[in-house]
Parts: C-alpha cells; structure tokens; sequence
C-alpha cells in the first residue's frame, strides 16, 4: 500500500497550496522506500493558535494538525528555505504520529528527513517501468523529477541495466492526479520505437531510442488533445483556458450541464 500525504494550512501566510505538492510526492515515494506505508493517506495540517492539536484516525486514513508559525515573509524566501519549513512541519507531524500510534519507525522518519537534505530537495522517482518482453536487455521507465512549479516527465531507457537514453516528455503541473491517465500504458513495438499513452487514450507518445527523441500523436478530435494540454505546466494561461473549454465540450452534455449550473450558482 502506498501513503498519499497531503500537507494543508490554516495560517496567514501558510506553507500549502500547488508548491506544497513537490513536497508531498517526494514523502510519498521515500515512504514506500523505506516501508513506513501502514497508512493509506496522511493529512498534515498547519494551524495557528484557536485550534487545537489532535490526530483523527478514519480506518488507514489519518488527519493530524500541528501548531507551526510560518514566517510573515515566507511568500517571499527562496524555494529551498520554504521547502526546509515545510519539511520541519511533515516530519513534525509523522513524529507524533510514531510516537502516539507506534505504527511508523522513528529512525526510518529521520533517515527519510537526513536524505532529503542531503539531495537538496531534488529526487528523480520512477512511478513506472514497462518491461521488453522481446529483448529482455532493454527496458524504459517513466521518471518524475517534483519541483515546487512543475513536476518534469521524463522517459529513461536503459540496455543491460546502463543509460541509453533521457528524454524530457511533459512538464506538469504539481500533482499526480493526471499521471495514470497520461502515462499508465507502455508498448514496445520494436527496439526502436517505444510508445507511451495512458487511460484516456488522448495521445500517444512515440520514443525512438535511436535518435532519443520523442513524437507525440493527437489521438483527439481537437487540434490538441485537451485533458493533456490542461495539465501543462509551460503553456499559457489563455492556451490553458482553451483546453478546459474544449474538455468540458468533450464531455457527455449531462456532464456539461451539471458543469455550467456549478459554474453558475
């Protein structure tokens, strides 16, 4: 079982919102790493002086607040020194959560906080790998990179077990909601062309080894596919308003409907 981690505030000038998300998806992965997943989702909550500090459980799920000030100018400190506040608040709450459930080793959590340091807040994971059932010398993985504006996709490729081939293919915005339904399936239809799509089938991305680079394939009837445009991070913003447009004109028109009386009330 993976442990989803979510990290939320309530205080002026709070350590939540899309940056938080690099931080989370790094935690997620380093718990899995060193098997402290006896939950199934973690919520961390910062709060201020009128609330109060308590643990909630809900069967593996668990809802903890920690009372943590943040600093008046912390909109305006550089990346690493928010990111070492929000690691003090996650560790923070895990602690407390180990000590009073006795479900988390203590030693693991301070390995998990030292590693982070020691890479600077900087982590490459593999969410995937897709195996060449032809040639069992050659394999691909799918690479998130988490940074606090974007996570980067990257396909890696590797012969006997050494890199062959690196190649950037999506930058997206901070969370791993969309990752299944933009990267889940990987096909090798030879050892040239490995080709990438996920579970809405909206785009196929093509990697050919031979000359490392990457040639996507709009499966939509749009001029681009919109539930893949709408996660991107390096597009903008009115490139980003017309991808939701054409997604919720996607839609089954009961779904649209409910959308505009939402977007109405």
């Amino acid at each position: 079982m993976k442990t989803q981690i979510r990290l939320n505030s309530v205080v002026p000038h709070g350590v939540s919102g899309p940056e938080a998300g690099a931080m989370n998806i790094i935690y997620e992965f380093l718990l899995n790493e060193y098997r402290q997943n006896a939950y199934s989702y973690i919520s961390i909550n910062q709060i201020g002086d009128d609330l109060n500090e308590v643990i909630i459980k809900n069967g593996k799920q668990v809802y903890l607040n920690i009372r943590y000030p943040s600093p008046k100018d912390f909109e305006l400190r550089e990346d690493e020194d928010k990111n070492r506040i929000r690691l003090e608040i996650i560790h923070s709450g895990l602690m407390r959560l180990a000590e009073k459930e006795k479900k988390l080793d203590i030693q693991s959590l301070h390995g998990i906080r030292d590693k982070i340091l020691a890479n600077k807040f900087s982590f490459d994971f593999v969410c995937k790998t897709y195996e060449n059932k032809k040639n069992k010398n050659l394999g691909a993985k799918l690479i998130v990179r988490p940074e606090t504006n974007r996570f980067k996709y990257y396909v890696q490729i590797e012969e006997r077990g050494q890199l062959k081939c690196k190649i950037s293919i999506y930058e997206g915005s901070t969370s791993g909601y969309y990752i299944a339904d933009l990267f889940k399936f990987g096909k090798w239809k030879n050892d040239n062309n490995f080709v990438l799509t996920g579970k809405r089938h909206d785009v196929e991305i093509h990697i050919y080894i031979d000359q490392c680079k990457a040639e996507y394939v709009n499966l939509t009837p749009y001029e681009k596919a919109p539930f893949f445009e709408m996660f991107r991070s390096d597009i903008s913003s009115e490139e980003k308003e017309i991808a939701i447009k054409n997604f919720e004109h996607s839609l089954p028109s009961a779904i649209r409907a409910i959308i505009k009386k939402a977007d109405n009330q």
